[in-house]
C-alpha cells in the first residue's frame, strides 16, 4: 500500500514537472498569457484595499459624533464660558471645547491660501463656537438628534449642527466601493476562467492527434487530462503571484500621494496592503480557477476525441 501510494505522488509529481518544462517551451504566449491572468486579479485585489481602507477608515471616525453650536455675536467669551460649564454639567455630555473668535480666526490664517484674504477683512467676521462631545451612550443617531434639540433651547446659541453628515456620506462611499469591488471580482475572475480554459483548449486541438495515440494504447481519460490540470494550476498559480506583484507596487506608489493627502488633514494616515493570509487566499483561489477552467474545458473536448 505504501509503494503503490509512493509511485501515485510520483506519478503526479512528474506530470506537474512535466507541465511546467512544457510551458516553459512556449514563453512568449505562456508570459503573455500569465500576464493577461495577472492584470484580471489585480484590478480587483486594488479595489479590494480600496474597499478595506475605506471600511477602516469609517470604523475609526465612526464615533465619538460631535455637536457644534455657534453663538450668536453678541455673545462675549465670559457668556460663552458660562454657557460652557451649564452644558458641561448636563449628564448626557463628556466634555464642550470653547472656541473663540480670535482662535477661530487663526486656524483660518493656517490654512493654506486663506491668510491674504483674511487679512482683506476690516473685522473678525466668525462667532464664538462651542465644540460638544456627548457621553458614550449618547452617540446613537436618535440621542443625537434629542441632545441636539435640548442644546438649541440654549440662550445665546445661534445655531447648532451635528458633525455627522460627512460620515454618512463616506458610509455611502465605503458602500459603493464594497459593492463595485464585489462586481468587478466577480467579472474578472470570470474572466480568468475563461482566459485560462481557452488557452487549454486550443492546446487540446493542437495535440489532437498525440492525444488520439495515447488512448489508441490504452491510455485512459484521467491521465490524459492530469498534465492539463495542472497546467491551469500553474497558469492560475503564477498569475496570482504576478498580481501579488503588481498589486503591491500599485499600493506603494498610490501612498505616497495618500500621505501627502492625509497631511493636509492632520493625519498619519497610510494604505494597508495585502495581508499574509489575503495574500495565500489570492493565490488559492487564482489557482484553483486554473484548475476549474482546465478540467470543464480539457474534459469536454477529450470526450469529443476518439482514436481514428
Amino acid at each position: 500500500m505504501a509503494r503503490n501510494q509512493i509511485g501515485y505522488f510520483a506519478i503526479h509529481k512528474q506530470q506537474a514537472m512535466d507541465a511546467l518544462r512544457d510551458m516553459c517551451k512556449r514563453p512568449l504566449g505562456n508570459v503573455l498569457t500569465v500576464l493577461v491572468i495577472a492584470l484580471s486579479l489585480t484590478l480587483p485585489s486594488v479595489l479590494y484595499l480600496v474597499a478595506k481602507n475605506l471600511v477602516g477608515i469609517s470604523d475609526q471616525w465612526q464615533n465619538p459624533t460631535q455637536i457644534t453650536l455657534y453663538l450668536n455675536k453678541g455673545v462675549s467669551e465670559t457668556q460663552a464660558k458660562e454657557l460652557q460649564g451649564q452644558i458641561e454639567s448636563l449628564d448626557s455630555v463628556a466634555s464642550v471645547k470653547y472656541v473663540s473668535p480670535m482662535q477661530g480666526l487663526t486656524a483660518m490664517r493656517q490654512q493654506a491660501g486663506f491668510d491674504e484674504a483674511i487679512s482683506l477683512l476690516n473685522n473678525n467676521p466668525l462667532p464664538g463656537v462651542l465644540v460638544v462631545q456627548p457621553n458614550q451612550g449618547w452617540q446613537s443617531p436618535e440621542k443625537i438628534d434629542i441632545l441636539a434639540a435640548q442644546l438649541r433651547t440654549q440662550g445665546g446659541v445661534q445655531e447648532v449642527r451635528v458633525d455627522r453628515d460627512w460620515i454618512a456620506r463616506l458610509g455611502a462611499i465605503k458602500t459603493v466601493a464594497v459593492t463595485l469591488a464585489e462586481l468587478i471580482t466577480i467579472v474578472m475572475l470570470t474572466g480568468v476562467f475563461l482566459i485560462v480554459g481557452n488557452t487549454l483548449r486550443l492546446q487540446v486541438t493542437s495535440q489532437k492527434d498525440e492525444i488520439q495515440v495515447m488512448k489508441l494504447v490504452g491510455a485512459t481519460d484521467r491521465f490524459i487530462i492530469r498534465p492539463y490540470l495542472y497546467t491551469g494550476v500553474w497558469y492560475g498559480l503564477f498569475g496570482g503571484i504576478f498580481a501579488l506583484i503588481f498589486t503591491y507596487i500599485i499600493t506603494l506608489l498610490l501612498n505616497h500621494s495618500v500621505t501627502q493627502l492625509a497631511l493636509l488633514y492632520h493625519s498619519t494616515f497610510h494604505l494597508s496592503t495585502l495581508r499574509l493570509d489575503e495574500s495565500l487566499i489570492l493565490l488559492m483561489i487564482s489557482a484553483f480557477l486554473g484548475l476549474l477552467a482546465a478540467r470543464l474545458s480539457v474534459g469536454k473536448h477529450l470526450r469529443e476525441i476518439e482514436p481514428v
